[in-house]
């Protein structure tokens, strides 16, 4: 069997140990790999992909729809990344062409990233460590201004791979776990897991720390809106981790400032790289990181899966983790 000829869409700005990282997952006898990058001119692009066998796309960029003009021998896309929303699902879904993700090889990494953040907010984190190395113990709350997350309700919406990751290590802190979802899960995968299943009016009410897991599309944007937010109970903490347009963040601010929400955890954010002195992310209850979650282990994982995924369309097999509901 001939290689499958793989067009490899890459960011500039990777770090290049990211770069070899990526090569190395790629470089198999099965493959061919022509690496161009997003910015590319859009002749050149449509040229590579008029002769590929399948795409592989780092994540976070899209594609103009114009660029699979001609595409004849295009059997798949693998993106690297778990979610899809930057992404033009609908051009290949109109062409037949498979979408694929990454299978939630992130998932672990995302869910020890959500509980770092909930300990980071409760325990003031970034304002204790500069006290420390600043030496300024005086004037310290005593720790009356911090809490455990033993004993506290934490408040999944949405119970995929990454909440179900979540649950798992928060239950491992003595946290109660409730879950809010389309489709519920069977009584045996929720005493299992330890969870109890709740409507959202009922989570949002009784929950001291509330972490949507949910892909950005049309029916969750902005999913927990103002009405959403003044009915969580008061005092409570928002973690997101999954997409910033889930949440309607000017009013999550206003409740920050009237301190009906006590704290709040991000990793995205609504503009990319995010701008100094953003009064959401400067007040003091928040604590930010730049998508920190990936880490080396997840970048292996997410590669591996990509691969085996793309091994499988090189064989002949139906792809797995289809997005755009082409079969």
């Amino acid at each position: 069997m001939n290689p499958s000829r793989i067009v490899y869409l890459s960011i500039q700005r990777h770090p290049r140990d990211l770069v070899e990282l990526i090569e190395s997952h790629l470089a198999v006898p099965e493959f061919d790999v022509v690496r161009v990058t997003y910015d590319d001119p859009l002749d050149r692009l449509e040229a590579e992909i008029r002769d590929a066998d399948m795409l592989f796309c780092a994540p976070g960029r899209g594609l103009e729809p114009t660029v699979f003009k001609g595409a004849q021998r295009l059997r798949s896309i693998q993106l690297w990344s778990s979610g899809f929303d930057k992404f033009d699902i609908a051009t290949p879904r109109r062409l037949r062409i498979p979408v694929c993700n990454n299978g939630g090889a992130n998932r672990i990494a995302v869910a020890e990233h959500t509980i770092m953040l909930m300990l980071a907010v409760y325990k003031r984190l970034p304002e204790n460590h500069l006290r420390t190395i600043e030496g300024r113990w005086t004037g310290n709350s005593h720790g009356m201004d911090m809490f455990l997350l033993h004993g506290k309700t934490l408040g999944l919406i949405g119970l995929g791979a990454i909440g179900r990751e979540v649950a798992v290590r928060a239950r491992a802190f003595g946290m109660r776990v409730v879950y809010a979802e389309q489709r519920r899960l069977t009584i045996q995968d929720e005493t299992e897991l330890g969870v109890d299943f709740v409507t959202l009016e009922e989570l949002l009410r009784t929950s001291d720390i509330v972490s949507p897991h949910l892909h950005l599309t049309k029916d969750t944007e902005r999913m927990i809106g103002p009405h959403e937010i003044d009915s969580m109970k008061a005092g409570s903490v928002i973690i997101n981790v999954s997409r910033a347009h889930l949440v309607d963040n000017a009013h999550l601010l206003t409740a920050l400032k009237s301190g009906h929400i006590r704290g709040a955890g991000f990793d995205v954010y609504e503009k990319e790289p995010t701008t100094a002195d953003d009064p959401l992310l400067t007040h003091p209850n928040v604590v930010c990181t730049p998508h920190a979650a990936n880490t080396r282990d997840t970048h292996n994982m997410a590669m591996a899966a990509s691969v085996e995924n793309l091994l499988r369309v090189h064989r002949g097999e139906p792809p797995l983790w289809v997005v755009n509901g082409v079969g």
